[in-house]
């Protein structure tokens, strides 16, 4: 007997320890991705959804195409928000089983999978919607707007449409392009190549390009540009700009994950707009490569977390303090660490790894707590005025 047939009958005699025991004690280069998402299935069937939850990250993307794997990862999220006492950490895994059984259904599974997708979402509505806790509005949080700045005011948006479809694979379907003079509205394909506003859906999303003929108002790029201490030249760059496509996507109906995801892809693929000079999103202006290379993990079913988190480093008496920056756009708490006397690219590093834990693991820091984290232990956490942002934010002690 095979190892797949053992697998299917312990799964339907219930035996999913068997299960797990079996792949555990394998050789390393033996356990393929599938059974690896064999493990999680069976950890999910034991009542044990974070184990789940790790096993499914180990996967390869191909799994993360299939209808099943999105599947199994809303299911131990959905049931370890049950399991959760706090609610703004239920809150975060449960929007998270909201964001998987949604990429399960786009992926069109079978009939019977489908429906208990339908069900699970309908479950997690009701959840979030309880009288007795903060309504589940997903327009509450996210301003999904970015600017690309432009050398000229010149915008293609032929090549836009075709450029984004190699990039993403995706169909765009017309709303209506916004003229000029206000005639209203006319037909994408009477649309000249330097129309100043062009709308339309994809994915259930509404999108907004609009190009403004002039700079950007005030000192706003300048300033953002020179937060980018990883681009020297960002200012010089900068003053070049003459012009900017402000890129808006709203969504009611769809996720703050899903939104966040378009915003990004629609400014990656608006990089290759030949005046594109720089992105100026967040407190940042991104080098137009950068932001293309950041956004490229999209492809393999990773969240582009650094095109929506920036990563603010300063100097302190005590050495330096860092911050997060976008966390605030998914309903999250902003991170920020003090007089940390680690050296800036460990600091980065350090916030890096807590910004991907609060957005892909769904991880909630609350005051009082005392974390193992990113090969660190018993790191404190409090929650209080921010220092270099405004309003209050998340405090872990990294020394």
């Amino acid at each position: 007997m095979t190892l797949a047939k053992q697998i299917n009958k312990w799964y339907q005699a219930g035996e999913h320890q068997e299960t797990v025991n079996a792949i555990l004690n394998m050789a390393e280069m033996e356990v393929t991705d599938n059974l690896i998402e064999d493990l999680a299935v069976a950890y999910n069937n034991l009542g044990q959804y974070q184990k789940a939850v790790e096993a499914l990250k180990n996967t390869g993307f191909q799994n993360r195409t299939s209808p099943h794997w999105h599947y199994c990862m809303g299911y131990a999220l959905y049931y370890a928000a049950m399991d959760s006492p706090g609610f703004k950490k239920q809150k975060a895994l449960l929007e998270g089983a909201f964001h998987a059984f949604s990429c399960a259904l786009k992926l069109q599974p079978e009939k019977n999978l489908a429906h208990e997708c339908r069900e699970f979402l309908s479950w997690i509505e009701d959840d979030l919607q309880k009288p007795d806790s903060p309504p589940y509005d997903m327009e509450q949080e996210g301003g999904f707007v970015c600017s690309i700045l432009f050398s000229t005011p010149w915008f293609d948006t032929e090549k836009f449409a075709e450029d984004f479809h190699r990039d993403w694979s995706l169909p765009i379907t017309p709303t209506d392009t916004l003229q000029p003079d206000h005639a209203g509205p006319k037909h994408p394909s009477a649309v000249g190549k330097t129309s100043p506003s062009l709308l339309f859906s994809v994915d259930g999303m509404d999108a907004i390009l609009t190009l403004i003929p002039s700079p950007v108002p005030g000192h706003e790029a300048r300033d953002a540009a020179m937060c980018n201490y990883l681009w020297p030249n960002a200012s010089k760059v900068v003053n070049n700009h003459r012009a900017h496509l402000i890129i808006s996507v709203l969504g009611p109906e769809t996720s703050l994950i899903s939104r966040g995801l378009l915003l990004v892809k629609l400014a990656a693929t608006c990089c290759l707009q030949l005046p594109a000079i720089g992105v100026f999103t967040g407190p940042a202006v991104y080098q137009i490569g950068l932001y293309r290379n950041l956004a490229s993990v999209i492809k393999n079913g990773r969240l582009p977390v650094f095109n929506w988190v920036w990563l603010g480093l300063y100097k302190t008496e005590r050495g330096y303090g860092g911050y997060t920056y976008g966390l605030n756009l998914f309903g999250k708490d902003e991170i920020e660490v003090v007089d940390s006397p680690v050296k800036p690219n460990r600091l980065r590093a350090f916030l890096a790894s807590a910004a991907s834990c609060v957005l892909e693991d769904y991880a909630v820091f609350e005051e009082g707590d005392h974390i193992d984290f990113s090969g660190h232990e018993n790191l404190s956490v409090t929650f209080s005025q921010g220092v270099a942002l405004r309003g209050k934010t998340i405090k872990i002690s990294y020394t």
